[in-house]
């Protein structure tokens, strides 16, 4: 059987946007950047990162998450850590606020989902899962 593979890609693209679309929605109101929000959710993932992780995971320059990082720590939402055993690596996680902010996103995050599924049977959405992990795991399996 042939597929049509980049059809497939491109409704992965389009899904991938209006999912980005839906999250900006939600997060217009509250007065964090794009960048500032993608760290957010960096930490989110990973309880806590640094700054050279960052970097990566972002594609940017040092200097430039850096300055992210500090208005992030100004505005009470990022706290920076040094160990004593550690002390070339900067490590940044959530203040008590950012995990609150973190908290409150995520569930306007699922809100929003919750609507886009409302009319969506549960085996619908049941199927829509299992071929997305499916999708997810072939192409990690050619990386």
């Amino acid at each position: 059987m042939k597929h049509d593979s980049f059809e497939i890609a491109m409704l992965i693209k389009e899904i991938y946007a209006s999912t980005m679309s839906v999250v900006s929605n939600s997060l217009r109101n509250s007065g964090l950047t794009n960048q500032q929000i993608m760290i957010i959710k960096l930490i989110a993932h990973n309880k806590k990162v640094n700054i050279s992780q960052l970097c990566e995971e972002m594609s940017l320059a040092k200097g430039t998450v850096s300055g992210i990082v500090a208005r992030l720590e100004n505005a009470g939402y990022v706290k920076k850590i040094k160990y004593e055993n550690d002390k070339r690596n900067t490590y940044v996680t959530f203040s008590d606020k950012g995990l609150e902010f973190a908290k409150e996103f995520r569930n306007q995050i699922n809100q929003s989902f919750d609507k886009v599924f409302e009319n969506f049977t549960e085996e619908e959405v049941n199927e829509v899962r299992t071929s997305l992990l499916k999708l997810k795991n072939k192409i990690k399996e050619k990386k």
